[in-house]
């Protein structure tokens, strides 16, 4: 939008023409404002986009975002940005403006790129990266310098589908001007149960030291809460807990020689994660580390009171590991939650440490022998031990076969961390395009990985605004930053969120197919697989681990096809499509190019490119058409009592 700045001299001047100008030019000054992708940055040499409404598309129960640039060729002091409640156009329904957030956008300055990265890299070090959304939404706008601020917008459940209006006001000395701001509700809802468990490893004591409050003091409870509340609204489910005898879980010897076991401190923690939705799985932390010079897992020692020599004594593993482990599941059995519990053995064991490993693993089953157990792991060899496998993402693509023929050994997660880094493999640096980190949940569906573990919420080390640490992929630590009384966002945590949300209509698609299939006989839907239409629009994101999409207009559609099948599955008129070859081949021209079979609501008629195809009286449909070369889509309507249901297939045809 180009809004004209001008003075209190001049607009005195100027009102006998306001009737017939809805902006007046004067001095020349101007102001552009344009929505561009949240996973594109925006730099101060960005020039303006094109100037349209504020959009956003969402399901009930969501969060959805919308960056916003900004360009003035006069330095302002003082832009603020507001935003109204959104109302139902044609519906009574109402988001109200407290659902909405509008924060600025900041940089940190980065010394050095992601590793091996430098094609795919949006600035070359140094320099400044957009990445910190401050809560804030009145800041300066530097003399032709573009700056962004990103909106958050949360759909509320129940919050009826169609189309809503606000605006976005933006006030800049004495100029006050409106945007247009529309929204989409789709006829359908996220579940608050999610899909896909994600966690994200925390420092309880980084929280403590950059807030400058007394660790475990009632104020540090109060900021711990909110960060608990930001990876709940982040859609991490699954939390890394400190278990073992300090600062959570208190233990000392008895004069009888019995243990006593506390959890006030650990409840508390498991009581607030619960709150804000973090506590789908209960992440034991390590036992031990290993040693990389002898391959051998070296076991944590504890320091507890002990009664009977009146003195605090310093104790190995098999002294405190019975006790407090048995006592602390016993703890969990209580309140509930022993189900959810996973213990980890020591962190990214390889081949040469898996025997010692296993035998630190037997430990552990020994004394609590359906506890289940998790690791990030770096081998293949952990049959019979492992509950919950996590392959770093770059071993999983690498020994695929193996960890394949392992399936029914476990569940099956990925990590990533400071590795891979590089052009190929997604990862969350921030320096990287921001497609690359919405990339991350696609391919937790399209590999079937029911989990996604990352070890850096908060792990900022030294300034953490300052640049990031050398000895990894720059911002590999944190993907939050220490505000006032909170956390800060970053952008990269943002479309992080996105992706979880991607991932979560792929699963609602999934699930929908299932439904349809269940409604027919098993001879009449045996072309209806549950995952066929999701893996197939997956599949355009991310065709295979090592070829995720570079194009986030890919990832738009992607999302927008998944939402319209959805919607063909739940609307008044159903319909579904299979194809063969799937979505997306390449055909060469010869007899028979497809084979289409398909259902849609009893009574309804179908066409395929606009030809009518016979339709059964169960709603079944099949066909076989041709495309001459240059022309790739299949376009699918059925129409029933004036509604109408459409999808498309897209081919190349040579």
């Amino acid at each position: 939008m180009k809004l004209w700045l001008f003075t209190r001299r001049a607009a005195s001047v100027l009102a006998a023409s306001a009737a017939l100008c809805a902006c007046a030019v004067v001095y020349g000054q101007t102001i552009s404002v344009w929505q561009a992708d949240v996973c594109d940055k925006i730099f101060p040499e960005t020039p303006a986009g094109e100037e349209t409404p504020i959009r956003f598309k969402a399901a009930g129960n969501e969060y959805e975002s919308a960056q916003i640039g900004l360009r003035s060729d006069a330095a302002l002091d003082s832009v603020k940005l507001e935003i109204s409640s959104l109302t139902g156009v044609e519906q009574n329904g109402l988001v109200t403006a407290e659902n909405l957030r509008i924060r600025e956008v900041g940089t940190i300055h980065i010394e050095h790129n992601t590793p091996s990265a430098d094609s795919i890299v949006t600035l070359k070090a140094p320099g400044d990266v957009p990445e910190i959304l401050y809560d804030r939404s009145t800041f300066a706008l530097p003399k032709d310098e573009s700056r962004s601020a990103w909106i958050t917008l949360f759909v509320p459940p129940g919050t009826p589908s169609g189309n809503y209006a606000g605006t976005l006001k933006i006030v800049a000395g004495d100029l006050v001007k409106e945007i247009p701001v529309e929204l989409e509700v789709f006829p359908f809802q996220l579940s608050d149960k999610r899909s896909l468990y994600a966690t994200n490893w925390w420092s309880p004591g980084n929280i403590a030291v950059q807030h400058k409050v007394d660790f475990l003091s009632e104020e540090y409870w109060a900021i711990l809460e909110k960060y608990l509340q930001d990876m709940g609204e982040h859609y991490q489910n699954v939390l890394h807990v400190y278990w073992v005898p300090g600062d959570f879980v208190k233990a000392s010897i008895r004069e009888d020689g019995s243990w006593d076991v506390t959890f006030e401190n650990l409840d508390r923690l498991l009581d607030l994660a619960l709150k804000h939705h973090v506590l789908d799985r209960i992440e034991l932390n390590h036992i031990g580390g290993i040693d990389r010079t002898d391959h051998v897992v070296s076991f944590r020692g504890v320091t507890v009171y002990d009664a009977r020599k009146k003195e605090n004594v310093s104790l190995g593993i098999d002294e405190w590991l019975p006790p407090v482990l048995k006592a602390l599941c016993d703890h969990l059995r209580e309140r509930d939650l022993f189900d959810r519990a996973m213990i980890h053995i020591a962190d990214e064991p390889y081949q040469p440490d898996v025997d010692s490993w296993r035998e630190a693993s037997n430990k552990v089953r020994a004394i609590e022998p359906k506890l289940k157990q998790i690791d990030a792991i770096e081998a293949i060899h952990f049959e019979d031990c492992l509950d919950v496998w996590v392959p770093k993402l770059s071993h999983f693509d690498r020994w695929r076969s193996a960890f394949e023929a392992r399936r029914d050994k476990g569940e099956f997660w990925y990590y990533i961390c400071c590795h891979p880094f590089g052009e190929t493999y997604p990862n969350r640096f921030i320096d990287l395009p921001g497609v690359r980190v919405r990339a991350l949940h696609w391919l937790n569906y399209t590999e079937d990985l029911v989990g996604y573990l990352h070890w850096g919420y908060n792990y900022w080390q030294g300034d953490p605004f300052g640049p990031p640490a050398r000895q990894w992929g720059p911002g590999d630590s944190h993907v939050v930053y220490p505000g006032d009384g909170g956390p800060l966002d970053s952008i990269r945590w943002e479309i992080e969120r996105e992706s979880v949300e991607d991932f979560e209509y792929l699963k609602l698609l999934e699930a929908k197919t299932s439904a349809l299939k269940q409604e027919f006989a098993p001879e009449k839907t045996w072309f209806i697989e549950p995952k066929s239409r999701a893996m197939e629009i997956a599949r355009r994101v991310l065709p295979s681990v090592t070829t995720s999409t570079l194009d986030v207009n890919v990832v738009n559609q992607a999302r927008m096809d998944a939402v319209n099948e959805i919607k063909n599955l739940t609307g008044p008129v159903k319909l579904f499509v299979q194809t063969y070859p799937a979505d997306g081949a390449t055909v060469f021209v010869g007899p028979t190019l497809f084979e289409i079979y398909g259902v849609t609501t009893p009574g309804a008629t179908v066409t395929i490119n606009g030809d009518p195809v016979e339709v059964d009286k169960e709603g079944f449909f099949k066909s076989n058409p041709d495309l001459p070369v240059g022309e790739n889509t299949l376009e699918f309507v059925a129409t029933l009592d004036g509604k109408t249901a459409k999808t498309t297939r897209r081919f190349t045809v040579k």
